[in-house]
């Protein structure tokens, strides 16, 4: 039976993790589903885990490119009408992909994708991850809804929402075609960190929504970029400003940006101050903020002509 999800997920370094994360991605029930790992050249033994479940189909990476560039590099390597985003730090319960793909199936057609309930992987009560991305605009600060809150069924309402976050995320393909800027659905230059606030901001833009179904569940450890040393949380910082630069318009920003832009730039020089290695950011908005402009274009024609 031809796959009516593919589940593709990305790897460095994370053998400690994967195995039961790909575990319940193969266990999935009542929908048949490919699994796809792109591996950014782990040194840690993941791929030998990976090994161990041969239903999954690995590509292996000389080199990291990066959590964008992969899942790029992953849509372009399945056809199947649906996607799944799924972190190598999760795991699926068993319906999980099925109620998420009879939620999007049964959505209108402007629905780009859908997400699940996201809980942390703890003992006793049950801890919420995210039931959604939130974008504050005024502070910058991208942040996941009722994270850290004990799951009291307050976010049991299914219902449109700003976005899923791609730690676990279903989409139809023809949106991910839809939404790709000059073929590439999420920006390689961001690395990783905050693509799917860029992803969901530019959708939002271009008049597709996204909604969110309570029911499917998923449990996600989620790391901190701070975790993997200054020049990956430099680049979560930076990222904040290329998904502003590239997304916002001129006049919606025009009531809060100046408000903003003194105490992020105050901001992002005391952490280059306080922080050994963090300097590097200034590097990466130098390089950076050029191609988030072109983006920026490319989406205002959009919007132009839609």
């Amino acid at each position: 039976m031809p796959a009516q999800a593919a589940i593709c997920l990305v790897t460095h370094n994370d053998r400690e993790v994967i195995g039961r994360a790909l575990d319940a991605a193969l266990a999935q029930e009542g929908v048949a589903c490919e699994v796809r790992v792109w591996d950014n050249a782990s040194r840690d033994g993941t791929l030998d885990e990976i090994a161990r479940r041969p239903a999954a189909i690995v590509h292996a990476s000389p080199i990291n490119l990066g959590f964008c560039a992969a899942n790029n590099e992953l849509v372009a390597a399945t056809d199947a009408p649906y996607v799944l985003f799924l972190n190598p730090d999760t795991e699926l319960r068993p319906d999980c992909v099925r109620l998420l793909l009879a939620a999007l199936a049964s959505a209108p057609p402007r629905v780009a994708a859908v997400g699940p309930k996201l809980l942390r992987f703890a003992d006793g009560d049950a801890i919420i991850d995210s039931t959604g991305m939130v974008l504050s605009k005024r502070d910058l600060s991208p942040h996941d809804r009722g994270q850290g809150e004990p799951d009291r069924g307050q976010y049991d309402q299914p219902g449109e929402y700003f976005g899923p976050s791609l730690a676990c995320a279903l989409f139809r393909r023809e949106a991910l075609a839809a939404l790709s800027l000059d073929g590439k659905l999420l920006d390689e230059s961001f690395f990783a960190y905050y693509e799917d606030v860029d992803l969901a901001w530019r959708a939002q833009r271009l008049g597709w929504t996204f909604r969110y179904e309570p029911r499917a569940i998923c449990r996600h450890r989620r790391g901190s970029p701070r975790t993997h040393g200054p020049t990956l949380a430099a680049r979560a910082f930076v990222n904040r400003y290329l998904l502003l630069i590239a997304n916002e318009d001129g006049a919606a920003g025009l009531g809060y940006l100046w408000r903003l832009i003194p105490r992020e730039l105050a901001r992002l020089a005391w952490l280059s101050a306080t922080i050994r290695g963090f300097g590097v950011a200034w590097r990466m908005l130098r390089d950076g903020w050029r191609g988030a402009w072109a983006r920026r274009r490319l989406i205002a024609a959009r919007v132009r002509s839609a």
